[in-house]
This record gives structure tokens, sequence and C-alpha cells, in this order.
């Protein structure tokens, strides 16, 4: 099982809701509180010191358009996607929705390490928002 953490912000590469992490800067474009920005400042340190950047996002080709891959967590990432949960509160009282989303398994994966997956985006994949 994988969880990830979605907004209504479509992302200009994959096409699909972005994640947390990525739309956190809209709550600087509409000024949510200073106290909510240092929490989550606070929490992506952590993500900084303890989640691998991965290591491909992305398949390229010559004669076709790329493919942008998808972040999950792994479900046995609990301290992270308690952390997550804790970013996704903090993001909603900012002003922005975040819903948690989960698939068993993907078919095309693009990179994995212990904590997470990155994975072709399909149209079979749960959504947070329609």
């Amino acid at each position: 099982m994988y969880v990830r953490f979605v907004t209504p912000l479509i992302h200009p590469d994959s096409r699909v809701e972005t994640g947390f992490f990525r739309a956190s800067w809209y709550l600087h474009r509409i000024g949510a509180p200073d106290w909510i920005l240092r929490e989550l400042y606070d929490e992506f340190e952590w993500f900084n010191e303890h989640l691998p950047v991965p290591g491909r996002v992305a398949r390229h080709f010559k004669r076709r358009n790329s493919i942008w891959g998808v972040c999950w967590f792994d479900h046995d990432a609990r301290e992270m996607i308690a952390r997550a949960h804790y970013c996704a509160w903090l993001i909603e009282e900012g002003g922005l929705p975040v819903r948690a989303v989960r698939i068993d398994r993907h078919r095309e994966v693009l990179w994995r390490d212990a904590h997470q997956v990155v994975v072709k985006p399909t149209f079979e994949a749960p959504r947070g928002f329609n």
C-alpha cells in the first residue's frame, strides 16, 4: 500500500494533482499566517534530513514526450506519513485543501527506495479532487 497527499493544484509536467511539498509555495502566495509557514519550514527541514531526494523523477525519450513521475510514500514509512499528515493539516489551515489518497500497487515504477516510490501517473490512480 502507498499513500500520497494531494492538493487541487495541477502539476504542469505530470498533469496530476500536486503533492503537498510542491504545493506549499501556494501558501506564500495567498498570505498564510506566519506560524503556519514556520511550522512547515521546520517539518520540511526534517524531511530534507530524513527523506532522500528521488534519484529519478522522469523518463525522457528522443521521439516522444517525457514521463513525469509521481511520488508516493510506502506504507512502512510510518514516521514520514505521520509528519506528512501534520503538514497536510498545516496546509489546510493555511487555506489549501489536502487529501490523502491510497493505492495498493503501481504498474510502472521509475524509482524506489525504502520510504517512497516514484511511478508513472495513470488514469486509474485515485484522485483527491475531481
